[in-house]
């Protein structure tokens, strides 16, 4: 190709400060930056850094007594993760014999699940318990992973093979017994023979509701009447080994109920408070936590009309920290720092925060902010292009003239303008012209005196 020209010369330096190059780099800066920024929002880990389980991987610990119709699980590596959740059920059946056989009918079931805390960072429960009604002869209990309840159970009909807690396949087998407890969560059994007639199985609910389960174990089909208190009247037919029909009577009507059938009376009597009703007489106490940077942050507050509460903060590593909170007395903290496997285990008055949480640091801890760089990065660090003017060129400028070391108003400019000559080149600049104005007056004063011919 052909040489460059002998009078063409490379520049020995490029100034990069509002040239198109510098711009897109600028630019593409920008949209990587803001690239992280949507990612790390898209991404709940990378958002909270919160340590967190999913369904599959969560790990748990049971109790289960099939007579009582009780059961309960603790979710031992929890919280799970967003959008994750676990149902289980507790359900009694109707069986024709003390071993397995068919048909079986559903008599009562209870279904509860573990859920991911929500977006206020409230702690759900680690622990779930269960209760069920029970009949007074041959009866089978399941405790099972999931809310799809089989009934009737028959020869034909699925079965809930390992998802029975405490299988050896999965779901079942995340789950293990406490001390003491039995490994298999089912039961077959009963007290007493199933007489071949109409039964009825009372089960009273919190609310002050009876729910009456109609059975009829006779050849034939078989009217129910049923009466209450308040005029409340109703007859329900059943046919032969069909499944239970679910009556209710309202809390209203809940006194004095009778069920008769075939003649003969099978049911009298009244709500009863069941057992395991859980009404608040007090004030529910308000529980949360933080996981940040830093670390663990345990806040509870206790309403006015509470009652004085003690939670025990321990950690795996390190001293533990109790928290009394009178009612009343809002946002005491316990707090942990963040340190490699930290897990700190919440146990007393608090049934929201019993169980152990797990601190994971964030990965955008050590990441500094956007915009902030390095100081070679900063535009005052860049070098300038105009050299500093030689003292000969200052001492040549007027003796009258001054230096401002006010700042000076600038106007914004597009990309596409440069910029104003300003700084040490505009000082030479103006002193060199300075000269030329005093060497110019000079020669037209010496013209006029001498008369001086200027030719070409």
């Amino acid at each position: 190709g052909p040489r460059p020209s002998p009078h063409f010369s490379f520049p020995r330096e490029i100034n990069l400060r509002n040239t198109p190059l510098r711009r897109a780099a600028l630019v593409a800066s920008g949209a990587l930056l803001g690239l992280t920024g949507l990612v790390g929002i898209a991404s709940p880990a990378a958002a909270t850094g919160d340590a967190c389980t999913t369904a599959a991987d969560a790990k748990y610990q049971h109790e289960f007594s099939g007579p009582d119709g009780t059961a309960a699980i603790t979710l031992l590596n929890g919280p799970l993760c967003a959008g994750e959740e676990q149902k289980l059920a507790l359900v009694s059946y109707t069986a024709p014999s003390a071993t397995f056989a068919t048909p079986q009918y559903v008599l009562d079931k209870s279904v509860q699940s573990f859920t991911a805390p929500d977006g206020k960072r409230e702690l759900t429960g680690n622990r779930l318990e269960f209760k069920v009604a029970v009949p007074e002869c041959f009866t089978q209990v399941d405790f099972v992973f999931g809310d799809k309840i089989i009934d009737p159970l028959t020869d034909s009909s699925d079965r809930y093979n390992d998802r029975k807690v405490g299988s050896p396949g999965k779901p079942g087998s995340q789950s293990k017994p406490a001390p003491g407890q039995p490994q298999n969560a089912w039961y077959n059994g009963g007290s007493g023979t199933c007489k071949p007639e109409p039964a009825v199985e009372a089960l009273p609910e919190c609310n002050g509701d009876v729910l009456l389960s109609l059975i009829n174990r006779s050849n034939f089909t078989t009217p129910f009447e049923i009466t209450a208190d308040g005029g409340f009247a109703k007859t329900e037919k059943v046919a032969a080994n069909a499944e239970p029909v679910p009556v209710k009577v309202p809390a209203a009507n809940a006194k004095n109920i009778v069920v008769t059938a075939q003649g003969k009376e099978l049911y009298r009597g009244d709500w009863t408070k069941p057992e395991d009703c859980q009404v608040p007489e007090v004030g529910t106490p308000d529980a949360k936590y933080t996981s940040d940077c830093e670390g663990l942050t345990f806040t509870v507050s206790n309403p006015e009309d509470g009652k004085e509460l003690t939670a025990t903060f321990t950690p795996n590593t390190g001293a533990a920290q109790t928290l009394t909170v009178a009612p009343g007395e809002k946002d005491k903290k316990a707090f942990f720092a963040g340190t490699e496997g930290l897990k700190v285990t919440v146990t007393g008055d608090l049934d929201v925060l019993k169980g152990e949480v797990v601190w994971t640091k964030p990965k955008d801890c050590d990441t500094p902010p956007p915009g902030e760089g390095t100081p070679s990065e900063s535009p005052s660090a860049e070098p300038s292009d105009s050299p500093s003017p030689t003292p000969s060129e200052t001492a040549s400028a007027t003796p009258s003239q001054t230096v401002s070391t006010s700042p000076v108003a600038t106007t914004p400019v597009s990309d596409d303008e440069q910029l104003p000559i300003t700084g040490s080149a505009a000082g030479t600049i103006a002193g060199g012209a300075a000269v030329l104005l005093l060497v110019g007056a000079g020669l037209f004063f010496l013209s006029r005196r001498r008369k001086l011919d200027f030719k070409a």
